[in-house]
């Protein structure tokens, strides 16, 4: 069952950059695609799959947010990462504003797959935690 949760996790992380990034090109071409209801829609789809697939993950490990500091450390991250994103996606903005928040969010998601990864808020860059 881990597995399966886990690479459902996986999957949706990866729909969820290339999604995000997708539209992030789209908005800065004036696309009119990023105004499509599939594109409106399938991003909150995903996420949700996203969610709880990740819930499931933590509860088969045994790790909580607020409990282990890794998860905790993903947790402000995703935050950092989704309130950064939706200033990035924002129409009608300045496009210098648009990139800092992008820049961000990217920083953001990074640094969740850092910790994902080694499983310490702090070990990937070398300080042990």
């Amino acid at each position: 069952m881990f597995i399966i949760l886990k690479s459902i996790h996986v999957t949706a992380v990866i729909l969820t950059i290339s999604m995000f990034l997708t539209r992030i090109v789209w908005m800065f071409r004036g696309s009119k695609h990023l105004h499509h209801p599939v594109v409106r829609i399938l991003p909150h789809v995903n996420d949700t799959v996203l969610f709880f697939s990740a819930l499931g993950t933590a509860a088969l490990l045994g790790q909580y947010p607020f409990v282990n500091s890794w998860l905790t450390a993903k947790v402000f991250a995703l935050l950092a990462y989704i309130a950064l994103g939706s200033i990035a996606l924002k129409s009608g903005q300045r496009k210098s504003r648009a990139i800092i928040a992008l820049g961000g969010a990217l920083i953001s998601f990074g640094y969740i797959l850092l910790v994902a990864t080694c499983h310490d808020p702090l070990a990937c860059f070398g300080v042990n935690s």
